[in-house]
């Protein structure tokens, strides 16, 4: 923003681009009168108040609102609200198509899953942009305590609360997802669950909070990134249907479900 002073009496004009500084210069100054501070928004404040407000008829327009019961903003003017819905709606859409595009194309999304570490590449779109994306390869120590987790899962049958207990036995040889943190059933389960392992990029598993029917997953091509668990393997260590959902208690652990 830009800043400008203001003084009656000399006629004293400058303008500063911090405020902090205006404010500066208006306590050193040395006339009988006080400086007047003027803030002017940057340009393209200015370009967004032009472009989704209405010039409102001034007769009709009070200090409380328009006339018609419509807001209106600082500047008297009625603000199109149906205008700046349809943008709103118009981003969110490209902004979900964007992160759709990318799971589909096999790259990573957020923090890499226990196992895996994300490694930065560059690609360049079908327009002659390059962007850094995120793959996932497997990290050597947190990898096997992976593949341990599904083995003891798929083939002996434990138990969530049971596997947690092995691996905190030996935290040194399966160092926990938190940094001096404890394994629990729940981020067991969590690992057990998580399609990642599989090889797959996988998103929109969750819909305000609460778990997604598998049908509206998005999901990548199989082998987008190395696997840490085989198909088959997964699917056996998976709970049963009649499984309480993730986030409750371990006493009620259920063993796998069938091949």
């Amino acid at each position: 923003m830009t800043t400008r002073l203001y003084c009656r009496e000399c006629g004293w004009h400058p303008a500063f681009r911090r405020k902090r500084a205006a404010l500066r210069a208006a306590a050193r100054h040395h006339c009988t009168g006080t400086p007047v501070v003027e803030t002017r928004p940057p340009w393209w404040s200015r370009l967004w108040t032009y472009l989704w407000t209405d010039p409102a008829d001034a007769s009709a327009i009070d200090t409380a609102g328009g006339a018609d019961g419509q807001l209106v903003d600082a500047r008297g003017n009625r603000i199109q609200w149906a205008v700046l819905s349809a943008h709103h709606a118009e981003t969110t859409f490209r902004a979900h198509q964007a992160m759709v595009d990318i799971v589909r194309a096999g790259y990573q999304i957020g923090p890499p899953p226990y196992g895996y570490r994300a490694l930065r590449i560059r690609v360049t779109a079908p327009s002659g942009h390059s962007k850094l994306r995120a793959v996932l390869v497997p990290d050597w120590q947190t990898a096997a305590v992976v593949k341990q987790i599904f083995s003891w899962r798929a083939d002996h049958g434990l138990k969530f609360a049971v596997i947690a207990a092995r691996l905190n036995s030996d935290p040194r040889q399966y160092p926990p997802p938190m940094p001096n943190g404890r394994w629990t059933a729940k981020s067991v389960r969590r690992i057990v669950t998580n399609v990642k392992y599989t090889g797959r990029q996988v998103w929109a598993r969750t819909i305000a909070g609460r778990p997604a029917p598998v049908e509206q997953w998005v999901t990548s091509a199989p082998k987008v990134h190395e696997p840490l668990v085989d198909e088959r393997t997964f699917h056996r260590a998976q709970p049963s249907p009649a499984a309480p959902p993730p986030g409750t208690v371990d006493p009620v652990d259920s063993p796998p479900g069938a091949a």
